[in-house]
């Protein structure tokens, strides 16, 4: 996913953000071991706000990250494929490839060529299986809108006053969702990027511009705000609330970012190493636990048979499962391509 998933974690590390970012990670993996078709009768899909809190995370990382510096749009660019790119089309063409192989293990298979082009391209395309735009490995879809907002914000790059910038992204963003609310879109591309969802990015530079201010109101008040962003998720699922995302899902993803962040002194006192680890891990667990959860699967389908199988043992397995073969996949996998990544980029070295 997105930057909030595979920053390479700086000097001055934001702790609460790179706690955010396993929690989000592990929601994401928590929706799926629930969700599969073998247990259809869970519907509280609470587990999604974890692609909220990415989107913010990464709109948070992004301007921390290159307020102080005065990079290009190029080497801007460079630096997020560098830790987007190799990791995302790895698994996509895993999972093409375990479609040609083994297309019995796929509960719905039809590839398309081109559909299979746009998504290595991260261009937003009607899925040929499915009723709604996604790439061929489905959870990149995220990767759709990280890239579009990449895009504008390296292009922002180019504007040194960082009052100027943000006005300027705001408005960006400000005038798509507005473009998309007055022309209602229906295509892929148009309704993924004037989607309400991009404003969920510019919460997050918002919140990277407040975070000093955040950081002095203290640790029980970021606590209680923490806590009322968990609790907003709980009454809409288990009440079965019927909102908009940015209600549903944004208010309270905006209120645990803010409550983090009000933690954040509290917490480079008490830093948890696991903690940071599974921070670091996120983009790999984003990616790998899809893989995890259906090899677990077939697994026990083939051992104990699916009506043997016990659901609650079974989500709590998958889970762990996910979480392991994520770290797994970031020491063995991610980490070694980030570091290629910037030995790469300092024999190259874009300017503006």
């Amino acid at each position: 996913m997105p930057e909030s998933l595979s920053q390479e974690r700086p000097v001055a590390t934001v702790v609460t953000i790179q706690y955010l970012r396993a929690v989000a990670a592990g929601l994401i993996a928590f929706q799926h071991a629930m969700g599969i078709p073998a247990f259809i009768y869970y519907t509280a899909h609470f587990g999604t706000v974890g692609v909220d809190l990415f989107f913010m995370i990464s709109g948070f990382i992004m301007w921390t990250t290159t307020r102080d510096n005065i990079r290009g749009p190029g080497a801007f660019w460079l630096a997020r494929i560098i830790r987007i790119v190799p990791l995302y089309w790895l698994f996509t063409t895993a999972y093409v490839v375990a479609a040609l192989l083994t297309p019995e293990s796929f509960f719905k298979l039809k590839l398309d060529p081109v559909h299979i082009i746009k998504s290595f391209l991260f261009i937003p395309a009607q899925h040929p299986n499915l009723p709604f735009a996604a790439p061929v490995f489905t959870l990149g879809w995220t990767l759709n809108y990280e890239a579009f907002f990449y895009l504008f914000f390296g292009l922002c790059l180019l504007i040194a006053s960082l009052r100027v910038r943000f006005v300027v992204l705001a408005a960006i963003f400000s005038a798509l969702v507005a473009l998309g609310a007055w022309l209602q879109p229906t295509g892929p591309i148009l309704s993924s990027y004037l989607d309400p969802i991009m404003l969920e990015f510019l919460s997050g530079i918002i919140l990277a511009i407040l975070a000093p201010y955040l950081a002095r109101c203290g640790a029980a008040l970021g606590a209680l705000l923490f806590c009322a962003g968990a609790v907003w998720i709980g009454v809409v699922y288990g009440y079965d609330i019927a909102l908009p995302r940015l209600v549903s899902h944004a208010i309270p993803s905006i209120m645990a970012v803010t409550g983090a962040l009000m933690l954040e002194p509290w917490a480079r006192e008490h830093q948890s190493r696991v903690g940071l680890l599974l921070g670091d891990a996120s983009y790999s667990i984003y990616l790998a636990h899809p893989f995890a959860q259906r090899v677990f699967l077939l697994a026990m389908i083939h051992t104990v048979g699916l009506p043997n199988i016990n659901a609650n043992v079974y989500m709590f397995s998958t889970f762990c499962i996910s979480i392991l073969a994520g770290v797994i996949c970031y020491l063995v996998l991610e980490r070694p391509v980030l570091h290629v990544g910037r030995q790469l980029m300092k024999r190259v070295q874009p300017t503006r």
